[in-house]
């Protein structure tokens, strides 16, 4: 059963689309656009997108660009159903991140044999990429923490290749960084691979928590997930960047909270800043090498060279 995600703000358009997937054995979502829908395409990761665009809102277009830009979105079909004919925009619609588009009013038949072409072509596509690509788990380490994305089958491709990846060196050098996976692409998650990933968090033995960005296996790890307090699960990637950016406040708040308390415990005296004026300098001349040598008097003619001392 195919997932198909439909972003309309147009509500006679919207009903339209409605009334065209009634009856359907599909999966479909008709919803406006806003910043939910946008985590929530990127979390749920469907078949194809069918993305309402009015020439108006840039916001539209940046989102399809977010897409494009995210390692499990970046493939997926998406068709722009466009209010009219537009010459620049049919000419670049590739560009701009589309797949495909369609010119409003949808028509039915026409609009389904699009959308079962574009799938067929992106499921084909990633088939051929699955059984091409040597690499199933892309490593990505950077600020703080490793993402380890999950990119086919678990059984059959990711879990046979964490073995050649967590090797002993690798473990030590990502000991106080976070742990994360983001398994929102698999194609099937259950019991058995939750098991496995519990197995596999074991390793991480100086992490408190392993971190997983689910999607729509968001209920397979509620469901069976047994060691709760260890394993940390999100729908989508914004709710794991709001994590980490919590934690490290929190980590910033205790530095504050233990340099005040240090503060304290020393009687509340700071050390004295090393001296800066002149008069408080000391400097140490020797005696038996004075820096100003002692000049003979002047010669004034007379015999004596020094005056009189005086009588008392």
């Amino acid at each position: 059963m195919h997932f198909i995600m439909a972003i309309e703000n147009d509500l006679n358009s919207s009903q339209d689309l409605e009334n065209i997937f009634l009856g359907l054995r599909q999966r479909v979502v008709v919803t406006r656009f806003s910043q939910t829908v946008q985590e929530y395409a990127k979390s749920s990761n469907p078949d194809i997108i069918l993305m309402g665009l009015t020439f108006k809102d840039k916001k539209e277009l940046e989102f399809v660009l977010e897409l494009r830009r995210d390692v499990i979105t970046h493939n997926i079909p998406i068709l722009a159903m466009i209010p009219k004919e537009d010459a620049n925009f049919i000419a670049n619609h590739k560009a701009l991140g589309f797949t495909d588009y369609m010119v409003k009013p949808l028509i039915k038949q026409p609009l389904l044999d699009r959308i079962h072409s574009l799938i067929e072509e992106y499921k084909f596509s990633e088939s051929s990429k699955t059984r091409d690509n040597m690499s199933f788990v892309v490593v990505d380490r950077g600020h703080g923490r490793v993402l380890f994305q999950c990119r086919a089958n678990l059984k059959r491709y990711v879990f046979p290749e964490f073995k050649k990846i967590f090797t002993p060196n690798f473990l030590k050098s990502i000991q106080a960084e976070r742990i994360c996976f983001d398994v929102r692409v698999v194609p099937e998650l259950g019991k058995d691979e939750v098991e496995v990933f519990e197995r596999v968090m074991k390793i991480f033995l100086g992490h408190e928590r392993v971190v997983f960005i689910a999607g729509r296996h968001m209920g397979a790890f509620i469901e069976h997930a047994t060691d709760e307090e260890k394993m940390l699960v999100f729908m989508a990637p914004n709710e794991f960047d709001e994590y980490v950016r919590m934690e490290d406040q929190k980590k910033e708040e205790q530095r504050k909270k233990e340099k005040k308390e240090k503060f304290v415990k020393d009687g509340g005296k700071e050390r004295p800043p090393a001296p800066t004026l002149l008069s408080e300098v000391k400097i140490q001349i020797p005696i038996n090498d004075p820096i100003i040598p002692e000049v003979p008097p002047p010669n004034t003619g007379s015999e004596e060279s020094n005056p009189p001392s005086a009588q008392p």
